[in-house]
């Protein structure tokens, strides 16, 4: 009977677990360039462990996080410095704890001309170097579809002054969720670098998440939860009736 009520909390952890999940998800679902987070469960005893050593009861537990890649939805702003990646790819910036990737595409000038993402990090170029863009005056700048930025001069000529990298990673399961929108890449990640981005300017891409799908996961969730708790209640009910009538020998 205690093992039985110890499998029942092993699933109510997993389960608040995942509810955890999701309502990091909710928060975040007008989060541009997020992406959203996925939780496996598994069981710790298998096959015939279940129903020998264990005698049918088992024990679950979160197998793996991991982050869902899909596109998200591209919202058009006019914003020349909004920038959406179709397709597969990261933009690399420069964090004060090393390089980071992310899809967060909200741009804009600093007061030294470093170009940052909306969370205020260096967007770095195709050689690893921050960008800076001499004038700050987003009406004479212009993005094209390859990343290149450029300034109009008072004469009207155009000068290229930066090109905004878009790197593809070899798998992307060996990004690690950071802070934000932000990865790090795990040992064994390879970057490459694309040299024919599929770019959309005056656009973000904002959240992959669903918000009909998470409440429909939460509810399912809850109620998974609910029945968790019900169990460990009759566990702890019988428990007190055993108490009550003592042993016999």
């Amino acid at each position: 009977m205690v093992s039985g009520k110890y499998s029942a909390l092993a699933g109510a952890i997993s389960r608040e677990q995942r509810l955890a999940n999701i309502s990091t998800n909710l928060a975040n679902i007008n989060t541009v360039g997020y992406k959203k987070s996925r939780m496996s469960f598994e069981s710790l005893l298998r096959g015939e462990q279940q129903t020998t050593t264990a005698k049918g009861i088992n024990f679950s537990r979160v197998r793996e996080n991991f982050t869902e890649f899909t596109e998200g939805v591209i919202k058009d702003t006019a914003n020349p410095l909004d920038i959406a990646i179709h397709k597969d790819g990261f933009f690399k910036v420069q964090t004060p704890d090393g390089v980071r990737y992310t899809r967060r595409g909200d741009f804009h000038v600093g007061q030294d001309g470093t170009l940052l993402t909306g969370n205020d990090v260096p967007v770095l170029d195709d050689g690893n170097t921050p960008i800076n863009i001499p004038d700050s005056d987003t009406s004479k700048i212009s993005v094209n579809s390859l990343g290149e930025i450029s300034i109009l001069s008072m004469e009207g000529t155009r000068e290229v002054v930066g090109t905004i990298a878009v790197y593809t990673i070899n798998d992307t399961k060996l990004l690690k969720r950071e802070s934000d929108t932000l990865f790090s890449l795990r040992q064994g990640g390879q970057e490459t670098i694309n040299p024919e981005p599929q770019l959309s300017v005056g656009s973000l891409e904002m959240s992959n998440v669903n918000m009909t799908e998470e409440m429909a996961l939460m509810m399912e969730s809850m109620r998974t939860f609910e029945s968790y708790q019900k169990v460990i209640k009759s566990y702890s009910a019988l428990g007190q009736k055993q108490d009550e009538l003592g042993t016999i020998g």
